[in-house]
């Protein structure tokens, strides 16, 4: 399995830069523009997509299999105690798919507002649990 570790750490490695720039974003701005919070949304679509790839990849190492799709790693994540607050990332996904689909003002608020309050506290988290298994 010694190129799966490779893979996982490498997808993290991805991940990490991702957060970073996320991180910014979310830090920076205390009143931002609609600009401002379309371009936190796109941070986050991007952040997230990654989070949940290495789950997967992470999972697959320690030898999980039927992992397909984001909804499958969210749940074996939360299983196996990488994540904490399982259904906010299930939400999270949700969001996700809405923000991706949709650019309505009103949506992008909501949206903005989630991902700040709510989920970023949790990528945080796993960021850091995850930082602690390389």
């Amino acid at each position: 399995m010694e190129n799966q570790d490779i893979r996982w750490e490498q997808r993290f490695a991805n991940f990490e830069n991702a957060f970073k720039v996320f991180k910014i974003a979310i830090k920076d701005y205390e009143n931002p523009s609609d600009l401002e919070k379309e371009g936190t949304v796109q941070r986050f679509e991007f952040t997230h997509e990654l989070a949940w790839k290495v789950m997967k990849d992470f999972l697959l190492d320690k030898g999980l299999l039927g992992i397909i799709g984001s909804k499958d790693a969210t749940r074996m994540a939360f299983q196996n105690e990488i994540i904490e607050e399982g259904q906010i990332w299930m939400d999270m996904i949700e969001s996700r798919n809405k923000t991706v689909h949709t650019y309505h003002g009103n949506i992008l608020d909501v949206e903005y507002y989630k991902i700040k309050d709510i989920y970023f506290p949790l990528i945080e988290k796993f960021y850091t649990k995850m930082k602690t298994f390389l």
